[in-house]
């Protein structure tokens, strides 16, 4: 897949695009006083959710260029920016707070995925 979304940017903009609307969408959805049921919900959220925006975002500035460590920080980045932004923006919403260790979690998901990216994008480029 990362082969064809390499040579469709359009694909990656719009798939980027969607990602952080749902990642804005969730974060604005109020809090609730009850306990969640089950603690690793929120874990496996962020670190999924950002591992694909790094995903595509990375594609994204990459284009069918060749990886360079300019695109990886790029997209390091901006994504880390996104992330704490979110985080600030729930500061805002009732019964929500912001966590720096959503960010580090967005981080994991986000530097897998960013190594996973570099590592198929050089395989495409041989």
């Amino acid at each position: 897949m990362a082969f064809w979304v390499e040579k469709r940017r359009y694909f990656s903009l719009i798939m980027f695009l969607l990602i952080a609307l749902e990642i804005f969408y969730i974060s604005s959805i109020p809090g609730s006083k009850a306990p969640s049921g089950f603690p690793l919900i929120p874990i496996i959220y962020h670190f999924s959710v950002f591992f694909l925006f790094g995903f595509f975002l990375f594609f994204l500035i990459k284009g069918e260029k060749k990886a360079n460590p300019y695109h990886i920080m790029l997209t390091l980045l901006f994504a880390l920016i996104y992330a704490t932004l979110d985080e600030i923006h729930q500061a805002f919403v009732p019964l929500r707070s912001p966590s720096i260790n959503d960010v580090f979690i967005d981080f994991i998901g986000l530097s897998l995925s960013l190594l996973i990216s570099v590592f198929i994008s050089k395989k495409a480029n041989q």
